[in-house]
Order: structure tokens, then C-alpha cells, then sequence
């Protein structure tokens, strides 16, 4: 590992030092702002390279499985070569499938180049958790969770309008030269300003090492438990996400551009609710938080549901009851990740990248099935987020009684 000691530095007294929380937040943004960026460009990648629509949305979904298969390798190697060093390698990856995208010429190396832009750039969402776990304790954790959550939706809800005038202005192109400036941005910031945060209890960095990290974390309920609660409610979000188009656009008889500034709402929604925990995890508690917020998902659901077999599907109506959801799941998902990686401190980077693996993958089908299921009937989305929430709750309040016991 030459190239990590050579991006090395001095390591810090962990005790008296605390990083730039916006930095954080810009590093572990980069994902997903990379993911949804191109999302406009999709029909031109299609005419460029003379491929369907489905084809051009590989970029989007080898973008997905690659940033889920990251995540389980680069938590466990920040927990045994430190977390700045691997978080610049992660960037410097994400550069290399950067250029790649910018001068493919077949659809085949831009998705190749793809999937090396999100093996990269999902270190930031790995990183950043971990980090902050690093320099502060479990209540703390939550509420600076809170304002890096809050940057995380704002990043892919800007992202669509900011790559449609990219697209518009100048080509798909310039949307990879724009992602190449913002990633050497934020390695010189890395470079000058981060220092080390894991300075105690590394693991060794070989494969079993690192595969023994994942089976001790397997092997704690609680981790289970609070990673299924989490990828729960991440999983309602995509959920809706699936079907959100169908059912605004083609049922409904909205324009995208309504669509676009309607979805915007559920984006606010979530933030407000991450902008909540910011704001009270410390004084109330993570866990007490959690505990009233997995109710919230519940009651937004069951509305919904009311909504579709009262025969009155209206978008201010649908959109108000996914508000609730989506506030619920903005408290939930700090608080919920705080907790996750503080169950075993030692492996927090393991931890945030197993549990981020089990999240994107769950996240991945829910919006499938979901897409499925209402070319049968859109009543079938209001149930899935029904179990989804009600299989949250359950495992969150599980994990507590196993705690408790």
C-alpha cells in the first residue's frame, strides 16, 4: 500500500481535534450530485451513441451496484490504513472514471467509466460517517450526521436542473469536466485541511482480517437490526421514487418540469427532518428520536393508502402524505447511522460500509419491484411502504428489548 503512505500525514490528538463538519458534507455529497447529474443527459447519451433510452440508463444503474459493492471494501480498509489516506485514493479513483466518462466514445467505456466514478466517489459517504465517528461520541455522531444528511439530499435534488443546463448549454460532456473540477477541489481540501481521525484500534489490512471484521459485526443483533431499520426507510424513498413518474406524469397528466419542482418538496421534506436532528439529537437522544420517527412512517403510509381506495389520488394529497414519510426518514436516517457505527467504534468503517452495501442494495430492489408491481396497480406502492415502515419499526424496537435483555 506505497500509494497510501506516500498521501499520508501526521496523525493528530483525536481528542482536541474536529474536522470541517461542510467538509464532510461536500465529500459525502459527491456521490450522490455524480449519480443524478446526468439523469437529463440520458435521451442525448441515447442519440449520441445510437442506443435505446433503457441502454443510456445503464450509466445511472452500473453507477448504483458499483457505489453498493465500494462500500464493502472501503469501510474495512479505512479501518486498517486510516481514513484520510483512503479517502483521497477513493477521489483520485473517482477522477480516473471522471476522464474516462468525459472522453468515452461508445456507451461500453462510459459505463465502464461509471462504475469507476462511483467505486470511487462512494468513499465520501463511507468516510464521512466513519470519520465523525471517529472525533465525536454517539449523540454528537447523530446531530453532525444531521447536517451531512441535510448536504446529502441537497445534492441529487439540485443535481437534475444543474445537469439540464449543463446538457443544454454546452453537452453531456461538460457535466464530467464540471465533476472533474469539483473532485480536484475537494482533494486539495482533503490534503491541506483533513487530518487523520483513526489513529487507535486499526485492524489488519489483509483479506481475512478484513472479512473477520464484516463476521464480528454479522454476529451483533444490534447491527442487523439497526442496518434493516435503516435500509427500510431508505428503501420508501426509492420506493416512491419508482413510481413517482407513472403515476405523476402518465396518470396524473403533469409535465416532467412539474414533476421535477413537485419532487423538490419530498427533498425539503427529508432535509427538514435531518435539519431536525441536527438541532435536538443531543438534547433528546438518538434512540428516542428513532423511536418516535418510525411511528411517523407508519401514519404517512397508512394515509397514502387511505388516499388510493378513497379513489381521490391527488398530487397535493400523495406528495403531503410522502412529506410525512420522507420528514420521518430524515430524522430517522442520522440517528439511525449514528448508532450503527457506534456499536463497535473500532470498526466503524466496516460498519458504515457493510450497512451501506445492505442499503443500496435493498433500495435497489424496492424500486424495481416497485416499478413491477404498479404496471399492475398503482395501489400496490402505498403497501409496500406499509411493510417497509412497519418492518423499520419492528426492527428498531426489537434491537432495543435485545439491548434492554
Amino acid at each position: 500500500m506505497y500509494i497510501i503512505r506516500i498521501i499520508s500525514k501526521k496523525e493528530i490528538n483525536i481528542k482536541t481535534y474536529q474536522p470541517s463538519i461542510w467538509s464532510l458534507a461536500a465529500v459525502t455529497g459527491l456521490a450522490p450530485l455524480t449519480l443524478n447529474l446526468i439523469v437529463p443527459s440520458l435521451p442525448a447519451l441515447a442519440d449520441h451513441f445510437g442506443i435505446t433510452y433503457s441502454g443510456a440508463q445503464v450509466a445511472v444503474s452500473s453507477f448504483i451496484i458499483s457505489m453498493a459493492i465500494g462500500q464493502i471494501f472501503i469501510g474495512p480498509i479505512s479501518d486498517a490504513y486510516g481514513r484520510r489516506s483512503i479517502l483521497m485514493l477513493g477521489i483520485i479513483i473517482f477522477l480516473i472514471g471522471t476522464t474516462i466518462c468525459s472522453v468515452a466514445t461508445s456507451s461500453e467505456v462510459l459505463i465502464v467509466g461509471r462504475f469507476i466514478q462511483a467505486f470511487g466517489g462512494v468513499a465520501g459517504v463511507v468516510l464521512g460517517r466513519a470519520i465523525i465517528r471517529d472525533v465525536y461520541s454517539r449523540e454528537k455522531a447523530a446531530s453532525a450526521l444531521g447536517y451531512v444528511t441535510t448536504v446529502m439530499v441537497i445534492a441529487p435534488m439540485i443535481a437534475p436542473p444543474l445537469g439540464g443546463i449543463l446538457q443544454d448549454l454546452f453537452g453531456w460532456r461538460s457535466i464530467f469536466y464540471l465533476m472533474m473540477i469539483v473532485g480536484i477541489i475537494l482533494f486539495l481540501n482533503i490534503f491541506y485541511n483533513l487530518q487523520e481521525t483513526k489513529t487507535e484500534d486499526r485492524i489488519k489490512g489483509d483479506i481475512k482480517s478484513l472479512l473477520n471484521s464484516f463476521v464480528q459485526l454479522i454476529k451483533i443483533p444490534q447491527f442487523i437490526l439497526y442496518t434493516v431499520t435503516m435500509s427500510c426507510a431508505n428503501s420508501m424513498f426509492f420506493t416512491f421514487l419508482g413510481v413517482a413518474p407513472l403515476l405523476v406524469i402518465q396518470k396524473l397528466d403533469y409535465s416532467p418540469t412539474q414533476y421535477g419542482f413537485t419532487f423538490m418538496v419530498i427533498s425539503f421534506a427529508f432535509m427538514a427532518g435531518s435539519f431536525t436532528t441536527a438541532r435536538l439529537s443531543e438534547r433528546i437522544g438518538s434512540l428516542r428520536m428513532i423511536g418516535y420517527a418510525v411511528f411517523g412512517t407508519i401514519i404517512g403510509s397508512v394515509l397514502m393508502l387511505i388516499v388510493f381506495l378513497s379513489g381521490i389520488v391527488n398530487i397535493y394529497i400523495i406528495f403531503v402524505t410522502m412529506m410525512i414519510i420522507t420528514y420521518s426518514n430524515g430524522i430517522v436516517m442520522p440517528n439511525i447511522i449514528a448508532n450503527i457505527v457506534s456499536i463497535k467504534p473500532q470498526l466503524a468503517g466496516a460498519a458504515s460500509g457493510l450497512s451501506g452495501f445492505i442499503q443500496y442494495s435493498l433500495a435497489g430492489v424496492s424500486s424495481y419491484v416497485a416499478a413491477v408491481l404498479a404496471g399492475i396497480g398503482l395501489i400496490y406502492m402505498p403497501l409496500q411502504l406499509i411493510l417497509l415502515a412497519f418492518l423499520g419499526t419492528i426492527t428498531f424496537y426489537l434491537a432495543e428489548a435485545i439491548k434492554n435483555n
